[in-house]
């Protein structure tokens, strides 16, 4: 897995339950409340490879991989 995926796993399980702005690889944007948790594993972490953005009722499920940046909503 390379550094910068990782750094954005790590930014959305800081930002876990907050309203954020994803911004997409592309332009497009997502504000709403952010959904991304960890789960344990025998050695380490499991991150894993989609976060949610619920927009008023809308559930978005992202790839981690295409978003460029995490930010207070």
């Amino acid at each position: 897995m390379n550094d910068y995926v990782q750094a954005i796993k790590n930014q959305a399980v800081a930002m876990n339950g907050q309203t954020v702005v994803v911004n997409l690889i592309g332009g497009q944007s997502l504000t709403g409340t952010l959904a991304y948790t960890t789960a344990p594993k025998y050695y380490g972490t499991i991150y894993p490879d989609v976060l949610t953005v619920t927009v008023s009722t809308k559930a978005h499920t992202v790839r981690v991989d295409h978003v460029s940046a995490i930010g207070q909503g």
